[in-house]
C-alpha cells in the first residue's frame, strides 16, 4: 500500500494478522505457494539488473528462482505441523538470509500501521495467532486479546534541525556509466553542491556512484571538491581503486581534507557472489565478463558532521542489522535505485529503512538516484 500512496494503519495490521495467520494454518501445499508468491510480488525486481550486464534473458529465471527459494521455505516450515512451532520459525526468519539477501523480514508487515515494528512485538502477535489456532472451545477468543501488547499509534518525530540537504538525481542506469556524460554529470554534481551552499546548508548528501569513475583516479576533481568543501561539507558516493582492488565508497570531503569509507556489506550476486571462490570465479567469468568482487571495509565507518557523531551506509547495506550496532543517532545513507526503476524496489527499501530506524532511534538522511530521497525520523 506505502507504494501506491495509501496509508491506512488500521487495515495494514488487520491484513499483516490474517497473513501470519494463514501462514500459521495453512497446509504444506498451500504454504508452499503463499511462500513462492509472496517472494514474487516482494521481489520480482531483483532480476531487473541484469539488463545492464546484457543478460535480459535471466530476468524470468532470476524471478521464479527467488520464489522457489521461499517457496521451499516455507514448504519446509509447514513441516512443522503445530501453530506454536510455525510461530516460532516465523519468528526467527529474519536472521535467515539466503544468499545473503536479508530483505525478507515478516515484522515489515505492520511498519506504518498501529502495530508496532519491533521484533518482539511481531512474536507477541505470533504467539497471540499460535494460541488461538491451537485452541479450541470459547477460551480460544481470548487468545487475540494478547495483541493489545503490541499495538503502538505510530507518531512521527520531527526531523533534527540539522542544515544537512540530500540530493536527489534521475539518472538512467544505462546512461550514468556512459563516458560521453561523464563530464555532464560531474558539472552537475558540482552546481548541485554550489547550490546547497546557496541555500545556507552547511552540508551536502549526493547518492551512491555520484560520481560514476574511481574519484580517488582523479586528482583535479577531487582538489576541486575539497577546495568547495571550506565552505561546505560534501558526502557523495563513488568508486575507489586501489592495489588492484575496487571498493564502493563513500567520499567525505570536509574542511579542505578528504576521507574515505567503504562499503561493508555487498549486495548478493551485485557487488559479489556469496559462493565458494571457484563457483564465484566461474560464475563471474561467465556471466558477469571476467569482473570481481568488490572488497568491503572490515567494520562500519563513523564520522563527525556539524558537531554530532553519524554512521556511513551505502545502499543494501543501509537496510542491515550490521550498520544498526551500537544503535547511531544519525546515519547518511546513500543509494542507486536506477538499477531496478521501475519497480516497487525504491519503496520497499524506504519501508526497511523506517524499520531500522524505528527500532534504533536512528535519523537517516538518505539521498538517492532514482525515488525516494528523505530524512527518516523514528516513529
Amino acid at each position: 500500500m506505502f507504494h501506491f500512496g495509501i496509508h491506512f494503519p488500521y487495515l495494514q495490521a488487520f491484513l499483516g494478522v490474517l497473513t501470519l495467520y494463514f501462514w500459521l494454518t495453512l497446509e504444506r501445499p498451500a504454504l508452499f505457494w503463499s511462500g513462492f508468491f509472496t517472494a514474487l510480488f516482494w521481489f520480482w525486481w531483483i532480476g531487473l539488473s541484469f539488463r545492464y550486464y546484457d543478460l535480459a534473458w535471466m530476468i524470468p529465471f532470476v524471478i521464479v528462482g527467488v520464489g522457489l527459494v521461499y517457496g521451499l521455505i516455507f514448504w519446509l516450515i509447514g513441516f512443522l505441523g503445530h501453530p506454536v512451532l510455525r510461530a516460532a520459525a516465523l519468528g526467527v526468519m529474519e536472521w535467515l538470509h539466503p544468499m545473503g539477501f536479508d530483505w525478507f523480514r515478516p515484522a515489515l508487515l505492520f511498519t506504518g500501521s498501529i502495530i508496532g515494528d519491533d521484533l518482539w512485538r511481531l512474536w507477541i502477535v505470533l504467539a497471540a495467532l499460535a494460541l488461538f489456532a491451537a485452541m479450541r472451545g470459547r477460551r480460544r477468543w481470548f487468545a487475540p486479546v494478547l495483541i493489545i501488547g503490541a499495538l503502538h499509534l505510530p507518531q512521527e518525530s520531527p526531523p533534527p534541525n540539522l542544515s544537512v540537504k540530500p540530493v536527489q538525481t534521475s539518472l538512467n542506469q544505462r546512461d550514468k556509466w556512459d563516458p560521453r556524460y561523464l563530464n555532464l554529470i560531474i558539472q552537475t554534481n558540482v552546481t548541485s553542491i554550489k547550490e546547497a551552499q546557496r541555500e545556507g546548508y552547511k552540508a551536502v548528501v549526493l547518492p551512491e556512484s555520484a560520481f560514476p569513475l574511481y574519484l580517488n583516479r582523479e586528482p583535479e576533481l577531487v582538489e576541486e571538491l575539497m577546495d568547495i568543501s571550506r565552505k561546505i561539507t560534501i558526502v557523495t558516493g563513488a568508486l575507489y581503486h586501489e592495489k588492484g582492488r575496487s571498493y564502493n565508497s563513500t567520499y567525505l570531503f570536509q574542511k579542505g581534507s578528504l576521507r574515505v569509507m567503504h562499503k561493508v556489506v555487498l549486495v548478493p550476486f551485485g557487488e559479489e557472489v556469496p559462493l565458494p571462490s571457484w563457483i564465484g570465479e566461474w560464475i563471474n567469468d561467465i556471466f558477469f565478463k571476467g569482473a570481481s568482487d568488490y572488497r568491503t571495509a572490515s567494520e562500519p565507518s563513523d564520522f563527525f558532521m556539524l558537531g554530532h557523531k553519524w554512521r556511513n551506509a551505502i545502499c543494501y547495506e543501509a537496510t542491515s542489522d550490521r550498520l544498526y550496532e551500537g544503535d547511531p543517532e544519525y546515519m547518511v545513507a546513500i543509494s542507486n535505485n536506477a538499477w531496478f526503476l521501475p519497480s516497487i524496489e525504491p519503496s520497499l527499501q524506504r519501508l526497511l529503512l523506517q524499520l531500522q530506524a524505528n527500532r534504533h532511534e536512528t535519523t537517516i538522511y538518505h539521498a538517492t538516484n532514482g525515488p525516494i530521497t528523505a530524512v527518516i525520523s523514528p516513529h
